[in-house]
């Protein structure tokens, strides 16, 4: 960031700001054509006609995405990370992180540079199948993308030595490259050496590194590449090689049909916020609630799950209903801790009611349908809106100074209020709708979707030049963070391929003689503490390939299991100490304590683990629905 860099690098960072901020423009236009081309390719097909390579096309317009944000990500530390340790280390420890993370990650990304430049030469001379493109058009994509971030990671190692010197931590700068020396050191130290340790202890360490990685605060993605990477080397026959196979890796993973889903319906929430959706839907909900007990707390979580509906994101709903909402529980005097808790678990609706981006990455990691999933999380979501509800209505009644009534509307002004958002619900039928019986798959359904609720913003004047640029630089960054991410676990999958580690690890636990539901607590209890300290979609890219093999081995439902999962990782998000939901709405919350927004957490998490519960023991409530529109899932 710039007021963390030397005021001698002050120049240089300007420099590659003004470079990678350019070169980002490329995500804003892929992202500006990508909706378009899959509405035309989808509309087209109603009259036997669809857009050449459309397929080819939209892999290549992710691709390009991912590859033209990476540096400008990297540059201002936007990649998705942890910070929940390293905030609380000594000032030295951390400058050491800093030193050590920098220097590690550039060796990773000098290696993926290197390969993806012998798999871009490699190219030349062959043509994409669909459109007979050299495909050398392709594969400079990431070549060049992570070619820039490499160049910012030395910017980056060179800024963090000079804070060492400045604030006189001779040592730390040291240490920190001694480390990552260490690192690129110590798989070709285990090749050499007479140790012979199972693929799964291998597996193991390797997890034990990875995690360190992550609590120094190296950037998700990167910390999965060093690991895939240090995993080839120690077992790889040759590694050359392997190591050539890791250079096809970075494109193979960002140019996925399968994740053109997820900019979709990213770049849809953003045009329904900026239509001004969110302010309708706490409006309605309170005219038809308001002046009941708890009627405005109530009506924020109505608001949460009706922008649950388009968002897909568990801090956007809480962040963009608490603005809204939150003023006016104050003016009413409802106490701080209900109000912001309800808006608080209210929030981590948007992750769970479809169309969501957890449901997206858990059916792209696990290969079970992304429609099923998101029909499986519709009555959940809304089952936990209405317990969330209904205790704020039993708490007004108990104690009425905690939630006041608000005023009474006539039935005239109610409908009225309403009306504004038929579209939005026609919307929300109309892609669901086409997904579950079959017109379009869900990626298309994310493109219907974002051209609606694009038409829809331009319909109420709602799309200025201003706002049109914010979405697309927001869904530019979002999918840039977590395709960088996916190419991590890309290259992490090849070691997991070449180890078995996730099979062998289901065969050891399904081989223990404990019952299966304990093996389940377990897992809920690891998602509890991790949905603490990171997001849900890192988190399932990050422990899905290792834990899923288990549940199915077990013998749970993987639809099923996909609900449970989300909803337990989205409890970790408002759970102490750390709850990043909690801190988003905070900086809305101006003027109440972190500590009351945790208090008037507690209950929702109560309640959250009771809707786990009830759905564990009747888990028809998350599988009738998609299996009875849709079939039963086969793996």
């Amino acid at each position: 960031m710039a007021e963390n860099t030397p005021s001698a690098l002050k120049g240089v960072y300007n420099f590659l700001e003004t470079c990678t901020g350019k070169f980002s423009w490329l995500s804003h236009v892929a992202m500006a054509v990508l909706p378009i081309l899959v509405f035309l390719d989808v509309s087209g097909r109603l009259f036997g006609k669809s857009v050449p390579g459309s397929l080819e096309l939209q892999e290549n317009i992710l691709a390009l995405t991912t590859f033209s944000f990476m540096a400008l990500l990297q540059l201002h530390d936007r990649h998705m990370q942890i910070d929940f340790l390293y905030v609380r280390f000594h000032n030295s420890v951390k400058r050491w992180c800093d030193v050590a993370v920098s220097s590690s990650v550039l060796v990773i990304l000098l290696l993926l540079t290197y390969e993806s430049y012998k798999a871009f030469l490699g190219k030349f001379g062959t043509q994409s199948m669909e459109l007979y493109v050299p495909l050398e058009y392709y594969y400079w994509m990431p070549f060049v993308g992570i070619g820039i971030t490499a160049l910012v990671l030395v910017f980056q190692l060179l800024r963090d030595i000079i804070r060492c010197l400045s604030e006189r931590h001779l040592i730390a700068p040291l240490l920190g490259i001694a480390f990552a020396v260490f690192l690129a050191w110590l798989p070709f130290w285990y090749r050499d050496s007479d140790y012979e340790i199972s693929n799964l202890v291998l597996g193991l360490i390797a997890f034990g590194f990875l995690f360190l990685f992550l609590f120094i605060k190296m950037p998700i993605a990167w910390a999965m590449s060093i690991i895939g990477a240090m995993g080839m080397v120690c077992i790889a026959r040759n590694v050359p090689a392997a190591l050539a196979s890791v250079g096809t890796t970075p494109y193979s993973a960002a140019a996925n049909y399968s994740l053109v889903a997820l900019p979709l319906f990213v770049f849809m929430g953003c045009m329904i916020l900026y239509s001004g959706i969110s302010i309708d839907l706490f409006n309605s909900a309170n005219k038809w609630i308001g002046h009941m007990p708890g009627g405005m707390g109530m009506a924020g979580v109505a608001g949460c799950t009706g922008f649950a509906a388009v968002c897909g994101d568990s801090l956007s709903t809480a962040v963009t209903m608490g603005s809204v909402s939150l003023p006016e529980m104050m003016r009413l005097k409802y106490s701080p801790s209900l109000a912001t808790g309800a808006l608080a678990a209210g929030g981590t609706l948007g992750i769970l009611i479809p169309p969501s981006a957890g449901f997206i990455i858990y059916g792209i990691v696990t290969e079970v349908s992304i429609g099923r999933l998101f029909m499986a999380g519709l009555v959940p979501g809304l089952m936990l809106a209405a317990m969330f509800m209904l205790y704020i209505y039993i708490t007004a009644v108990r104690h009425p100074e905690m939630a006041p009534r608000g005023p009474k509307y006539t039935l005239a002004e109610k409908i009225s209020s309403s009306m504004g958002l038929v579209p939005i619900l026609a919307l929300f039928v109309l892609v669901l709708g086409s997904i579950v019986i079959g017109i379009c798959s869900p990626t298309e359904g994310g493109g219907i979707g974002a051209m609606g609720a694009f038409l829809y913003a331009l319909a109420r004047r709602k799309v200025t030049w201003k706002n049109l640029l914010a979405s697309l630089e927001e869904t530019g960054e979002l999918t840039a963070r977590i395709l960088s991410i996916m190419v991590g676990v890309a290259v992490l999958g090849y070691f997991f391929a070449q180890t078995r580690l996730p099979f062998l690890l289901a065969d050891f636990i399904s081989s223990l003689p404990f019952n299966r539901y304990w093996v389940f607590a377990i897992i809920i209890i690891i998602y509890v503490i991790l949905g603490c300290m990171m997001n849900v979609i890192p988190m399932l890219m990050l422990t899905l390939p290792s834990i899923f093999p288990t549940v199915v081995a077990l013998g749970f439902d993987p639809v099923w299991f996909g609900v449970v999962s989300v909803m337990v990782m989205v409890m970790g998000q408002i759970t102490p100490p750390v709850g990043v939901v909690v801190f988003a709405l905070a900086g809305v919350a101006k003027g109440i304590p972190i500590e009351t927004i945790f208090k008037g957490i507690i209950p929702f998490v109560g309640l959250m683990i009771l809707a786990v519960l009830i759905i564990t023991i009747f888990p028809d409530i998350a599988t009738w629905l998609p299996y009875y529109l849709m079939g039963p899932e086969i793996l």
